[in-house]
C-alpha cells in the first residue's frame, strides 16, 4: 500500500508528536484525501524517514528508518530557457538522489530568470512524490566553478567508463561547450554518439555514474 510522504527538514528523533503546518495539512486532507489514523511518512531530506499516524493536524510518530545515499554526485546544469524542461531535470535528479544541483550560465547557454525558491519547491515536490529520504542542495550560481566541476560530458570525450570515479559533473548547453571551457576541464566523457538534450544527458549521465 502506498504511504504518502511529506518533507520537513526540522523533524528530529525527539518528536513523538509532529505538528503539520497549514499547507501540509491541507495537502494531505484536501488534495490527497488522507483520513485520520492513516499512515504518513515524513522525510527529513537527509537520509531519514519517520512514519506515524495522522491525527487531525498532527502526526503521531511511531518509528524511523535510516537510508544510505547510493551516490554522492554533484551536478552542474547549464541554464536552459524552458522552465518546464528545467523542472523535469530538477525532479528527476532529485528522484535519483544526487547530492547537489548547481544551475548557472555558460558561454553558449540560454538566459532564464528564475528564483531559488521555485527550484526548491520543484525538488520538494519530487521528494514527496517519490518518497525519497534525500533532497539535494540546490544552488543558483553566477558561473561554472571549474575547480569543483572538473568532469564534463561532450561527444568529443573518451568513454565514460574511464572516468567513473569523477563524481562532480558539468552538463553543458545543447549549443555545446566553448573551446575555452573544454580546455578548463580535467576529464571529458562521452555518453552518446550524438548531441543529447540537457534533460536526457542529465538522467543518462547520472545513471551511468551511480
Amino acid at each position: 500500500m502506498h504511504i504518502p510522504t511529506i518533507y520537513n527538514p526540522k523533524i528530529s528523533d525527539k518528536d513523538t508528536i509532529f505538528a503539520l503546518d497549514t499547507e501540509k495539512h491541507h495537502h494531505l486532507k484536501n488534495v490527497l484525501r488522507i483520513k485520520d489514523d492513516t499512515k504518513v511518512k515524513i522525510s527529513n531530506g537527509k537520509g531519514k524517514i519517520y512514519t506515524g499516524n495522522l491525527s487531525n493536524k498532527n502526526i503521531s510518530v511511531e518509528s524511523n528508518e535510516i537510508f544510505s545515499r547510493k551516490s554522492n554526485l554533484n551536478i552542474f546544469i547549464a541554464i536552459i530557457q524552458d522552465k518546464e524542461r528545467l523542472r523535469f531535470i530538477i525532479e528527476k535528479l532529485t528522484e535519483l538522489s544526487v547530492n547537489s544541483i548547481s544551475i548557472g550560465p555558460t558561454e553558449h547557454s540560454q538566459k532564464l530568470k528564475i528564483n531559488s525558491e521555485k527550484l526548491e519547491k520543484w525538488s520538494i515536490s519530487a521528494v514527496e512524490q517519490s518518497g525519497n529520504a534525500f533532497k539535494p542542495e540546490i544552488y543558483l550560481v553566477d558561473k561554472l566553478d571549474f575547480k569543483k566541476f572538473k568532469h564534463a560530458f561532450d561527444i568529443s570525450g573518451e568513454n565514460i567508463k574511464n572516468n567513473l570515479d569523477q563524481k562532480d559533473i558539468a552538463i553543458g548547453p545543447e549549443g555545446g561547450w566553448s573551446d575555452k571551457e573544454i580546455e578548463n576541464f580535467d576529464y571529458i566523457s562521452k555518453i552518446a554518439d550524438f548531441t543529447l538534450r540537457t534533460e536526457t544527458a542529465s538522467i543518462l549521465g547520472v545513471s551511468l555514474l551511480m
